[in-house]
């Protein structure tokens, strides 16, 4: 959940609040601030568990899976807190830094509060960053994850449903559909 804060500030203001705040999160769009609020369990289990598919999975490798703990930065005016992120870049992987800047992968649990913005604003702002790959939005309502997989200057749409195994392309990952919603609740579904 994010509750926007009114007052536009600059860049280096909101990076230097975001710092020193040590029970909140803020992201940055264009001057404006919103402060990140937790979720309800099946948030928290849907990134737990993707979190931990991606880490096993990266294991050894040059690419690190990161959580909702890591600041990206999109641009000079947007930096984020997705719920779950991977940068390949060894500049990033090896250093000690408080954002990312080369994610390959970006990954957005939609809340009922956060969906409009999440597959509107945010994505926008996520097709300009170069780095990024793949944009995935995993619902909390039912099993339904939807991908979006850069193509060069297009970008290619992909819903995996209950009983599919989900492929990301740009991890060279698939695991089931089931193992990412191992343990999480979901509303009962009204026929």
């Amino acid at each position: 959940m994010a509750v926007q804060r009114n007052d536009w500030i600059s860049p280096e203001e909101y990076l230097r609040i975001d710092r020193e705040s040590l029970d909140v999160k803020y992201e940055y769009d264009a001057g404006r601030m919103y402060a990140m609020s937790g979720g309800p369990t099946s948030h928290s289990l849907l990134a737990g568990n993707l979190f931990t598919i991606l880490k096993s999975h990266l294991r050894g490798g040059p690419c690190k899976a990161y959580t909702s703990d890591m600041r990206v930065y999109v641009s000079e005016e947007q930096y984020f807190y997705p719920d779950v992120s991977v940068s390949c870049d060894l500049k990033e992987t090896q250093e000690i830094k408080d954002n990312l800047q080369y994610p390959c992968l970006i990954v957005e649990v939609l809340s009922p509060t956060t969906e409009m913005r999440d597959r509107t604003r945010k994505f926008a702002q996520y097709q300009q960053c170069p780095t990024i790959q793949e944009y995935v939005l995993i619902s909390q309502k039912r099993q339904e994850v939807e991908i979006y997989t850069r193509d060069g200057k297009r970008w290619m749409y992909r819903l995996f449903s209950p009983g599919e195994e989900i492929e990301l392309l740009s991890l060279d990952i698939r695991f089931p559909m089931e193992v990412l919603y191992e343990d999480v609740p979901l509303p009962v579904e009204e026929e």
